[in-house]
């Protein structure tokens, strides 16, 4: 199981493109359409007009081999446990549910970060959060466990990537570089050797 958190300042079109790719599973303090839920999350956060980011947007997927192992009700416990885990378990939050019964099926979670007293939800550290969670529900659910770079960091292990590709990439960086007197050189190798190049702009 994988989960990831972005703090968002965009809850609508979140909720819309969760609504248009899939069906509500569940939501709390909050019902009916994207535009109702919004409109009753807006509420919610009113009073507080410190916090930029007020939302949060999670996706929760499972591996393709364990396609079927969870059903409905599950995912519906699924998503309360991890609201408990993160702390917006009181706040208005909407469960959607995508691609069910395939090896793609996931969740969306939209969640507003504002409490009764106005206050936020902590964000920090949910890349560790959502790691222990992931993990206890792999445990729980019987489902595949997946190997995850921070878990390796925090238990000071080395990581060993198993993706043959990053060796062969390096070695062709590594080799365009002995063969440059520049950047423009470097790039121009990389792509003789079918390597694709984005220039990213600062």
């Amino acid at each position: 199981m994988i989960a990831k958190l972005q703090t968002i300042n965009f809850a609508h079109t979140a909720l819309a493109y969760c609504e248009r790719g899939g069906q509500l599973l569940d939501s709390h303090k909050c019902l009916g359409s994207c535009d109702d839920i919004y409109f009753q999350m807006k509420e919610n956060n009113a009073s507080n007009d410190q916090c930029r980011k007020q939302s949060f947007h999670i996706k929760i997927r499972i591996a393709p081999e364990d396609k079927g192992k969870l059903n409905s009700q599950d995912w519906i416990d699924i998503s309360k446990d991890y609201a408990q885990k993160i702390g917006f378990h009181d706040n208005p939050y909407a469960v959607y549910i995508h691609e069910e019964n395939s090896n793609k099926e996931h969740i969306h979670i939209v969640a507003s970060r504002i409490k009764e007293n106005n206050r936020a939800v902590d964000d920090g550290f949910t890349n560790y959060k959502n790691m222990d969670f992931c993990r206890d529900m792999e445990n729980k659910y019987n489902l595949r466990s997946v190997e995850r770079v921070l878990e390796k960091y925090k238990k000071n292990q080395k990581f060993v990537s198993k993706d043959t590709r990053i060796a062969l990439m390096k070695e062709k960086i590594s080799a365009a570089i002995k063969n440059s007197n520049s950047m423009l050189d470097v790039i121009d190798i990389l792509k003789k050797n079918n390597v694709t190049i984005k220039k990213v702009e600062e």
